[in-house]
């Protein structure tokens, strides 16, 4: 699989052509225009967005390039109209060649009117990564989702419905690999009969079959500039077959709709609960984060510093793809609520050094295969290295430069006041929830008292603690001991990077550093260990020499220890939390056939109970793009993640594994 490659362009009269296709991505006679009269005016776009019923307003496109119909969409809705945060516009657009940043912005720069929106764009644009990428526009009126990619294979990882197409990229003779059947196949799958609308600039005859052979009704129009003829096109089509043979061929995945959430519990106030509560106040959703101590962030969560970037596989795996998306999204949440401080976080760039032959071999093999741009990922000799960290270090390795370290405890708190919609209340141990007959939760607490609210719906994110309740103990999680060591900051020699080897350390804090972490399968005891601070040191001073020996080792090291929370495969548990006897009974046959294809369309998941738990040693880059798919679920929006990655993540696969396995 080849990595995602930025367009190469060249520039006339301040408009850039696309030398892979050999064609404009705008026309030169007005841009502008030419988006306003091909896609906005057909799809009576302001009117679409204040008749439509649901709880968010979705432009699915085809070729983001410079952003132009985005721009004209959200202008021509907010000349007639408020985009509400309750009611968030929803952009998701294919692009296979992504502009590099700076032709983006050079792009933009011929239409200044739409300066707001480039600024917020160009601060959370991503390298050139496969995968889907969310930013968050006027924190919450829009979400811009890029999806790096071909139109097909993106789509086809999508399951929302969407309001109005854009069919653009350029033109079909000289892309004609895009403008295929399997391309109008999905464009089908996700459109409503009677409510869908599609635009084009191309009137091509295959074009206009195509589209009537997945049931939309083809109006033509006169076209833009010298282009004689347009087409529009409403859905009158009937979804049922296409979407059987696909969003029902793992009908376990599938996730019901919730009903009218307003008010939601969240049980832990570490970084899944927090970043959770962000992404459903952030939606105007009432949030009360409840969490048993004085304050947030006291265990796993609770480290001084966290190293913030993804260690990558050589070959693409889907545990990969979460963590690097998931990574460029915590870089975009950490820049929206200006966390780049020193003292919340530091984008410093991240060292992975390679301390032995193996390490070494692994590495070479990651450059080799050639998946990664160098945004991402770049080698470094021990020279380079040591000049990056500012300190001796004596191996080669990696270097992350968009990565860097977070305070946690810090982040969470500035979500937590940014938010006026979330209601925060510690010293408070909850040991039981309970669904009543009107589908609402009540939470008991440790006096046995219920507490005086009922919410739509609960997030379970105690780590560990999860199992504690009746409905979530057969949940496959554990608990893996981390021991990191805190030791004052010598001033001599500055570290001006994370460096990660046989465990990691992060630039001083407050005068300290923060290095580890022990990684313990088989202790549970909460308690520091001199052992494992040893470890810590001999770990420390095999990649970072000069700066270990100078660095001040008293008798009573100080630290911290805690219990992660992990899965059996090591990524997180997120979705609708499952009734597991019920879906041994519904999904038995998969112990004879693992193809087997059922009939029924939903899970028996508890209504309105999920789960935001097992980030393990990678919750902050794992913690805040769970918690925005978790939050689009429960305000039926669409999410940021693939079908593949929401199924990857979801809590009911182990028992679906263990079925089909016949371990059950």
């Amino acid at each position: 699989m080849k990595k995602i490659q930025n367009s190469q362009i060249s520039w006339q009269d301040n408009t850039p052509i696309s030398e892979q296709f050999d064609d404009y991505y705008f026309n030169s006679d007005g841009g502008l225009d030419e988006s306003q009269h091909v896609f906005i005016a057909p799809s009576h776009l302001p009117e679409r967005y204040q008749q439509c019923p649901e709880s968010y307003f979705c432009i699915n496109e085809t070729g983001f390039g410079t952003g132009l119909n985005m721009y004209a969409s959200l202008q021509a809705i907010s000349n007639i109209t408020e985009i509400k945060r309750d009611k968030p516009v929803y952009f998701f657009s294919s692009e296979l060649f992504p502009l590099n940043v700076r032709d983006f912005q050079k792009a933009a720069a011929v239409f200044p009117q739409f300066e707001s929106l480039t600024k917020q764009i160009v601060a959370q644009y991503p390298p050139p990564i496969k995968g889907f990428h969310r930013l968050i526009i006027n924190a919450g009126e829009v979400y811009l989702t890029l999806m790096f990619d071909d139109s097909v294979s993106a789509y086809q990882q999508c399951r929302h419905q969407t309001h109005v197409w854009y069919l653009d990229g350029f033109s079909p003779a000289k892309n004609s690999t895009m403008w295929q059947e399997p391309l109008f196949r999905q464009v089908a799958r996700l459109s409503s009969p009677q409510q869908t609308h599609l635009s084009t600039f191309t009137s091509a005859g295959f074009v206009r079959r195509a589209l009537q052979a997945q049931g939309f009704s083809i109006t033509k129009h006169p076209g833009f500039g010298k282009k004689r003829e347009m087409i529009s096109a409403n859905f009158t089509g009937d979804t049922t077959e296409i979407n059987n043979t696909t969003e029902n061929s793992k009908p376990w995945f599938n996730i019901a709709k919730s009903k009218n959430v307003k008010h939601v519990a969240i049980i832990g106030g570490g970084l899944a609960g927090c970043t959770s509560a962000e992404a459903l106040a952030r939606r105007g959703v009432q949030v009360t984060l409840f969490d048993s101590e004085n304050e947030i962030c006291q265990h796993a969560s609770g480290n001084l510093q966290g190293a913030l970037y993804a260690k990558l596989p050589s070959k693409p795996t889907l545990g990969g793809d979460l963590h690097l998306t998931g990574l460029e999204y915590s870089l975009r949440l950490l820049n929206i609520y200006q966390c780049f401080d020193k003292q919340t976080a530091d984008q410093c760039g991240l060292l992975q050094i390679a301390t032995n032959h193996k390490e070494q071999a692994q590495q070479q093999d990651l450059l080799d295969q050639g998946y990664y741009h160098s945004d991402v990922v770049r080698a470094v000799s021990a020279e380079q290295a040591s000049q990056l960290a500012g300190t001796k270090i004596e191996f080669s390795g990696l270097y992350f430069e968009r990565a860097g370290w977070v305070a946690p405890k810090a982040f969470c708190q500035k979500l937590i006041d940014a938010q006026s919609k979330i209601s925060l209340r510690l010293n408070t141990q909850i040991t039981a929830i309970e669904q009543l007959s009107d589908d609402r939760w009540q939470l008991m607490t440790n006096t046995k008292d219920a507490i005086n609210q009922q919410f739509d719906a609960v997030i379970v994110a105690n780590a560990n603690s999860a199992k504690q309740f009746e409905q979530l103990r057969e949940t496959s999680s554990k608990g893996i001991r981390g021991q990191v060591t805190h030791v004052p900051d010598s001033q001599s020699p500055q570290l001006n990077t994370v460096v990660c080897g046989a465990g990691y350390i992060s630039p001083a804090l407050n005068n300290e550093y923060c290095f580890g972490a022990s990684f313990d399968l088989h202790n549970q005891e909460l308690i520091l260990k001199e052992q494992d601070q040893q470890t810590n040191i001999k770990n420390l001073n095999k990649v970072l020499p000069e700066l270990s020996t100078q660095l001040e080792f008293s008798q009573q090291l100080d630290g911290k220890v805690a219990l992660r929370c992990s899965t059996p495969d090591y990524l997180p548990l997120v979705g609708p939390a499952p009734i597991t006897n019920a879906f041994i009974n519904d999904f038995k046959k998969l112990k004879k056939d693992k193809n087997w294809r059922f009939t029924q369309t939903q899970a028996p998941n508890y209504k309105g109970l999920f789960l935001n738990i097992g980030h393990g040693s990678k919750g902050l880059i794992t913690c805040p793009l769970s918690a925005e798919h978790l939050a689009c679920m429960l305000t039926n929006q669409p999410s940021p993640l693939s079908n593949n990655l929401s199924n990857v993540i979801h809590p009911a696969r182990f028992v679906i594994k263990q079925l089909i396995r016949r371990a059950i």
